[in-house]
């Protein structure tokens, strides 16, 4: 099986709003993480590996914006940012052998 890693990402942005208030609450990007987390099986993998990455992306993002004042815009999140985070967390544990091997075929 291959997996369809544009799509993948494309499906995993298109759950986060175009633009999160995060001065107004420090903690938004968590809570809708969670929100999107708890929405999927723990044992449905990509979607849990990818809203993980797509969070993991947003961290400077989220920083650059909490520091001008500005709102956190998700969308901007590229892919090579998200593949970054699939493939440390693909390669962070042995747990992810069947999946890193899809992903890294795909």
């Amino acid at each position: 099986m291959t997996v369809d890693k544009i799509a993948l990402f494309e499906t995993t942005k298109a759950l986060w709003p175009a633009t999160v208030r995060v001065s107004d609450n420090p903690q938004a990007t968590h809570d809708i993480y969670r929100a999107n987390e708890e929405a999927f099986s723990p044992a449905d993998n990509w979607p849990q590996l990818a809203l993980w990455a797509f969070h993991q992306a947003l961290v400077d993002h989220e920083k650059r914006a909490l520091a001008k004042g500005l709102p956190l815009h998700p969308h901007e999140v590229a892919f090579n940012e998200f593949d970054t985070w699939m493939r440390a967390n693909l390669n962070g544990d042995d747990c992810w052998l069947e999946e890193r091997a899809e992903y890294e075929s795909s």
